[in-house]
């Protein structure tokens, strides 16, 4: 009888356990578990690679990040990231850099070991958000906490083997995922309950309300 590989097995667990349906702001899913790790962890420096309405304004609410000090988002659409910039205009703590080509191409410009956590949601194909992925852990940054979305897709769990430790929120579809090559602190898992527990009442964009609950 032929052995299946890990790979194998994930895919085949992949069909047994099929995902449930995707949430209905899947733009949002991240949103929770950004208020949730702001609570676990002193957070001062950002890198976004992939600006949005869901992140880049919630690293800026200080009612989530009170500590943030510099938020640097790395966009390729300039389109985009004028958009962005006009939402975020009057916060000085905020800039967006604008890049040509594939995102994965700059990440080694970047001191990683200067920011607490990176975000990752670039890019229109997950060929290419694979690719910047695979940037960040090849470089080993012990510091940041680097923060997936869409970690469902299993190209970008395999583009973080190399770090040493990875966590799954799946509260809701599209999953978070948080990687790192420090330990992680067992809070998240009271995280991931307390976001399980209230994924059916909350909308994921509801941030008063994810403060409410994960702040008390």
């Amino acid at each position: 009888m032929r052995q299946l590989t890990s790979r194998g097995w994930r895919t085949l667990l992949s069909r047994l356990r099929p995902l449930p349906p995707r949430a209905e702001n899947a733009y949002a899913t991240h949103v929770p578990v950004l208020v949730g790790l702001a609570s676990i962890r002193r957070i001062e420096r950002v890198l976004e690679f992939g600006c949005g309405h869901y992140s880049t304004k919630t690293f800026l609410q200080r009612s989530v990040f009170p500590d943030l000090k510099v938020l640097h988002s790395v966009e390729n659409d300039a389109r985009w990231a004028a958009t962005i910039r006009e939402a975020v205009k009057d916060d000085l703590r905020c800039v967006v850099t604008v890049v040509d080509g594939a995102i994965g191409n700059v990440v080694r410009k970047f001191d990683l070991e200067t920011f607490d956590l990176i975000f990752v949601d670039d890019s229109t194909s997950a060929e290419e958000r694979a690719a910047t992925i695979r940037a960040l852990a090849s470089l080993m940054p012990a510091n940041p906490w680097l923060v997936i979305h869409d970690y469902e897709i299993e190209e970008y769990r395999r583009a973080c083997a190399t770090l040493k430790q990875q966590f799954t929120f799946k509260a809701y579809n599209p999953h978070t995922g948080l990687a790192a090559n420090r330990k992680l602190t067992s809070e998240l898992r009271t995280l991931d309950r307390r976001l399980k527990n209230n994924s059916s009442r909350l909308r994921p964009d509801n941030v008063d309300g994810w403060l409410r609950v994960l702040r008390t």
